[in-house]
């Protein structure tokens, strides 16, 4: 059976109790996230396997977010401690429509930290998946890291996915950002960006993501949907499903998951696994947290038509 790869920040979300801004909140409550270990645990809740590569602290946070992708059937054995970097910390608060405001805490971060020689006995087969996304390539050596991984899942015929998911506030510039993103594109086969995300990068421009060897280009667009762009120039849209949204964290990351768990297990109609990850993504809105709001298929099937 095939198996996910994910690499990339693993950090503590301290969730707001209530709706507000981060000045106003007084209850937070902690759960595990970062983008690719959501997309890691949506796979798993559909039935593939995965494993996690990144680095945390050797504090409790680090104890607590390995205790939780480990009860969520995420393999941790590759979870490496640091005593020198902390595990990194996000405060999310919720506006009423559900949308957030995110500060982060990781300029001492354990996962911009770990390095290609401690990922070295990673072994890809063909079908394998390896996900990453742009919040853990701000230094020279997580890079270094990332393009290794790169190299070998591509020599055994593995299939590379990224998430720019791009957080402006972790970067020194925006044009940083959209170096280090431009940098790694040409590497991915499959690339799901969010509309505005496509606009900084491209100003819209799908043929310049296909520049490289992409195969599937994502766009998602919030509640308007999603649309899927092949090389061959075949395109799939799906106008998405109302749904009660009370929280918007980690429905991309969900609905990436849940595109992944379909290329996975070998679906080929890319409309259909287009309307399941879109669903994957509306009903993780209708809970808070991204993780515990996350859905195995009978759930999200039943849950959103």
């Amino acid at each position: 059976m095939s198996k996910l790869y994910s690499i990339g920040e693993l950090l503590i979300d301290f969730q707001s109790v209530g709706t507000g801004g981060l000045k106003d909140t007084k209850q937070f409550v902690k759960n595990a996230g970062g983008a690719p270990a959501n997309v890691c645990v949506q796979a798993v809740k559909l039935g593939q396997k995965a494993v996690y590569l990144t680095k945390v602290g050797g504090d409790g946070f680090g104890d607590f977010l390995i205790e939780a992708l480990r009860g969520e059937g995420v393999d941790t054995s590759h979870i490496l401690r640091s005593d020198k970097y902390d595990t990194s910390l996000a405060f999310v608060s919720l506006k009423e429509d559900g949308e957030r405001e995110f500060v982060f805490y990781r300029k001492a971060a354990a996962d911009l930290h770990f390095t290609a020689e401690e990922f070295k006995d990673i072994e890809f087969e063909k079908g394998d998946i390896l996900e990453f996304g742009s919040v853990a390539l701000k230094t020279a050596e997580a890079k270094r890291a990332h393009l290794a991984l790169i190299e070998k899942a591509k020599k055994a015929g593995a299939t590379v996915c990224f998430d720019p998911n791009l957080r402006f506030n972790l970067w020194d510039s925006a044009s940083e950002l959209k170096s280090a993103v431009n940098e790694f594109l040409p590497y991915a086969d499959v690339v799901k960006v969010g509309a505005d995300e496509l606009d900084f990068l491209t100003g819209g421009s799908i043929e310049a993501v296909f520049a490289g060897g992409l195969k599937i280009l994502l766009v998602t667009d919030g509640g308007k949907g999603a649309k899927l762009y092949l090389a061959d120039g075949r395109e799939f849209a799906c106008n998405g499903y109302k749904v009660k949204a009370v929280d918007t964290t980690g429905a991309g990351d969900s609905f990436f998951g849940g595109f992944i768990a379909q290329l996975m297990e070998g679906k080929t109609s890319y409309q259909e696994m287009l309307e399941f990850a879109c669903k994957c993504g509306a009903y993780t809105t209708t809970g808070y947290g991204a993780i515990p709001a996350m859905g195995n298929k009978e759930k999200i099937e039943r849950a959103v038509k």
